[in-house]
């Protein structure tokens, strides 16, 4: 009997994360060679992920959605600069740097093909959720949490890129600076 499909997608999945890593296959590998690596048919891929750039974003989202459960449990009773700092440090760690070129490699593609990669991009508000709700925590409004969120995602993101391109102190140093900056307007 066959399982249902859902769970053959959640087993390649494992698999993939098994053979490459939380970074997942190199974006230069084919589908056939990422299949010829876990022992499977390139169709096999194909059906669940529907391409190259469909499967390296399962699996990015995966790998993000892991993330944000290590990040939610360890910033449950952080305020939101401290959170903010806590990103920071959990993003910029060289050990991630590889998913970091990847996401911004996806984040990429789905500017240009935003329907291919719905689910990657409905899923890029998940940090902004959790500080979001660490701005709650420290009395902000509904509206102003909403924002400030939107504003310290979207400068970590753009601050994690400058270090990607540019990897030196100058960036960790801006890094610490905006958090840092969050600390005189949220107080």
């Amino acid at each position: 009997m066959r399982s249902p499909v859902g769970e053959g997608r959640e087993r390649l999945l494992q698999a993939l994360f098994d053979e490459f890593g939380e970074t997942g296959p190199s974006p230069k590998l084919s589908m056939r060679q990422v299949a010829e690596r876990l022992g499977v048919h390139h169709t096999l891929l194909t059906y669940h992920f529907g391409s190259r750039p469909g499967l390296l974003s399962a699996v990015l989202s995966e790998a993000r959605r892991r993330d944000n459960l290590v990040i939610a449990a360890m910033g449950k009773d952080l305020g939101f600069p401290a959170l903010c700092r806590a990103i920071w440090s959990f993003y910029s760690n060289a050990e991630h740097e590889d998913r970091s070129r990847t996401f911004f490699h996806l984040a990429g593609l789905a500017v240009y093909e935003h329907k291919a990669f719905q689910d990657f991009a409905a899923d890029l508000d998940d940090l902004a959720h959790l500080l979001e709700a660490a701005a709650l925590r420290e009395g902000f409004t509904v509206v102003d949490a909403k924002q400030q969120s939107i504003i310290a995602t979207a400068c970590l993101r753009g601050l994690l890129l400058q270090r990607l391109l540019t990897p030196d102190a100058e960036v960790d140093a801006a890094a610490e600076r905006f958090i840092t900056s969050l600390t005189t307007t949220t107080t």
